[in-house]
């Protein structure tokens, strides 16, 4: 029975975004019922499939021996499912008000669902080509969300958002055909297994870090990042899709599939792709702290933002011990609730406004005070405030590179410390702005702005809610994490 509700969880929201672009003409208010109502049905179905599924696996469709479409309801699966299944409804309510003047809404919201299926079927793929296939499928619902501007600037922004997405496919691809005729097991298990067969150890670490480097492509690591700071072109429910749940979270997930289901650690730790691996994600925490602090434009600070917090992620899991997959995965779960309610915030500011850049908003704490409550939360949580969401996750990479013990295990970390200074100058920078304003005289513009109405302000106000909630009383979900990650 459980395999059945898989399927539908997966395939409901597609079916209901295809029928969105079967029947266009349905009305605003029709269409924004039946969405919202399918969000929470799928909702329901992952928290069915999550309390009441075993781990077993079922296979959906068999291609070649040893090559399936196959789902699986592991401990790993689940905790991304619910994630993103609580986070989705909060972004749609917000997208209808956010929307509502925009043209194209149809089109939009079809593949806002279609989205979802495909990221359902990425947490509950069973084995790594099937991942790969719901993978590719996620590019192709996001790209035309990318685009939906249909302006110059978001044309080529969506050319090259498919061009790194099908580009970074392509090595997990081909990593997956030598994996394949090596004769290794793709299915997901914890501790992995790829050993030596048809294939020399010095090949399979060389194609571990190519796939790494591939998953790590919608993760936006360095020098493959420039295609999120391009695609804040999108609408705002869109980017915070994007940078907290949908496709960056999908590459991180990834990316612990192939380290900790895939591979196994024994292979990998202590070769030169685990050295590589990890230099690249300190880097890359550092140019994203760095350009943040630079970047004027609200929607591009949080982008590179996003960039640096995701190698929080995958630092986490290049660690490759239980302690690392646990940090990494307590940082999943701060970086989605607390990107959410940023990004939220800043496009509730940029929406009401119509202003973009840090330097005009001075003075507009005073007018729109819960969304500006909601940014101090939020930026609380990412800075690592303690009782906040943000603060446990670090910590946890601390502790868990710490543990690692290696050079590049305290590189990484050293990195994780000069980040959370920078991130906290480029977010009390945007508060300061807001609260203080240099000059008094700029703050007579915004005498008839206010904080936006109740389909924007209580997703915001919930995500920016739960930072704290969670940050107080994270043990059971730490509990989970720990489970999961074998800790326990």
């Amino acid at each position: 029975m459980s395999s059945f509700w898989i399927l539908v969880a997966v395939l409901l929201p597609a079916l209901t975004g295809a029928v969105l672009l079967i029947f266009p003409k349905i009305g605003n208010r029709a269409r924004n019922t039946a969405v919202f109502i399918e969000s929470l049905i799928n909702l329901a179905l992952v928290l069915l499939v999550v309390l009441k599924g075993t781990d077993g696996s079922f296979v959906l469709l068999r291609l070649l021996e040893g090559l399936d479409i196959a789902f699986r309801t592991d401990g790993l699966g689940r905790f991304f499912a619910v994630m993103v299944s609580v986070l989705w409804p909060l972004t749609l309510l917000y997208g209808f008000e956010y929307m509502e003047d925009e043209e194209r809404q149809n089109k939009f919201f079809a593949f806002f669902m279609m989205t979802l299926g495909a990221v359902l079927g990425i947490a509950f793929a069973g084995d790594l080509f099937t991942m790969y296939v719901f993978y590719e499928f996620l590019t192709l619902c996001t790209f035309p969300l990318v685009m939906h501007e249909m302006t110059d600037e978001a044309m080529k922004a969506g050319r090259q958002y498919l061009t790194y997405m099908l580009g970074g496919a392509s090595f997990a691809f081909v990593g997956i055909i030598v994996l394949f005729m090596n004769g290794s097991d793709l299915t997901f298990r914890l501790g992995g297994g790829v050993v030596p067969g048809t294939v020399s150890k010095g090949v399979l670490v060389f194609v571990f870090f190519m796939m790494f480097c591939g998953f790590s492509v919608k993760a936006a690591m360095m020098p493959f990042g420039k295609w999120l700071i391009k695609a804040a072109v999108a609408p705002m429910p869109v980017t915070a899709l994007l940078h907290a749940v949908a496709v960056v979270k999908a590459g991180s997930f990834a990316v612990i599939r192939l380290i900790y289901y895939v591979y196994g650690t024994e292979l990998i730790r202590g070769t030169w792709a685990q050295y590589a691996s990890i230099a690249l994600c300190a880097l890359t925490v550092l140019y994203g702290s760095t350009m943040a602090v630079k970047e004027p434009h609200l929607k591009r600070r949080m982008a590179y933002s996003t960039i640096s917090n995701l190698s929080y992620i995958l630092f986490g899991a290049c660690i490759m011990t239980p302690m690392g997959m646990y940090a990494a995965l307590m940082h999943t779960a701060a970086h989605a609730v607390t990107k959410i309610a940023l990004f939220l915030s800043v496009g509730a500011i940029m929406h009401v406004t119509g202003k973009c850049y840090i330097y005009e908003i001075d003075g507009l704490g005073k007018r729109m005070k819960g969304i500006f409550i909601c940014l101090i939360f939020g930026a609380l949580s990412i800075i690592g405030v303690p009782q906040f969401m943000g603060f446990n996750s670090k910590i946890s990479l601390l502790r868990a590179s710490i543990d690692g013990g290696g050079v590049m295990d305290y590189v990484g970390a050293f990195a994780i410390i000069i980040s959370a200074l920078l991130t906290a100058v480029y977010l009390l920078n945007i508060l300061i702005r807001g609260y203080f304003p240099k000059d008094n005289a700029k703050c007579d513009r915004f005498e008839e702005c206010h904080d936006p109405g109740w389909k924007m302000m209580f997703p915001v106000g919930l995500a920016s809610a739960v930072t704290l909630i969670l940050g107080i009383w994270w043990q059971p979900l730490s509990s989970y994490l720990k489970t999961v990650s074998g800790l326990l």
